[in-house]
């Protein structure tokens, strides 16, 4: 079974109640479930931009990401991979797998295109998943690998772009034929 699994940065930010989240997917780790965890990185992007005087600016529900932004949700998304690999690596605590090797990869997987100007907003770097390179996350999945994505694609050309991590779960499970598609929000 392939299971997507995707949660906004708010679970994150939330320590104890992420820590309770991994726990479950070490669990399904162990049973042999092909995983795909996607996350979000929001709050911890606006705190970012706080830090450094910035003011995040957004229309049409979508973060306008400008080159500033773009270098706060870089670092947010680097943070946040090496917070889940390293609460990933306990394996499960007070149990026969706690010293379970469970491995975590990331990668380029997610090939993006602008979004654009749309109603007269240029949205800069705030793109949208153009293609899944399925075959490579098939090969990773196969030799028991959790794969982390974050929620930045890549152009082509080298560009990076801010994505909507319920845009990138939606196309890793469709490209993947995932057994599961499992979004965890904070939003109604």
């Amino acid at each position: 079974r392939t299971f997507v699994v995707a949660f906004g940065g708010e679970m994150v930010a939330e320590r104890s109640r992420f820590e309770s989240f991994i726990h479950d997917v070490n669990v399904l780790a162990s049973l042999e479930i092909r995983l795909v965890l996607v996350h979000g990185a929001r709050p911890q992007v606006e705190a970012e931009m706080k830090a450094k005087g910035l003011r995040s600016r957004y229309a049409q529900g979508l973060r306008i990401t400008d080159d500033q932004a773009l270098v706060a949700v870089k670092h947010a998304a680097g943070v946040l991979r090496v917070e889940i690999e390293a609460l990933l690596s306990q394996g499960l605590p007070d149990s026969p797998m706690a010293r379970a090797q469970i491995r975590v990869v990331s990668g380029n997987y997610i090939t993006a295109r602008p979004i654009g100007v749309r109603n007269g907003v240029d949205f800069q770097f705030t793109g949208a998943v153009r293609k899944v390179d399925a075959a490579a996350l098939a090969a990773q999945l196969d030799v028991a690998d959790i794969v982390l994505v974050p929620p930045l694609g890549y152009s082509p050309t080298g560009e990076v772009f801010n994505l909507a991590w319920e845009d990138v779960a939606e196309s890793l499970a469709v490209a993947l034929c995932a057994d599961k598609l499992l979004m965890y929000t904070d939003r109604l």
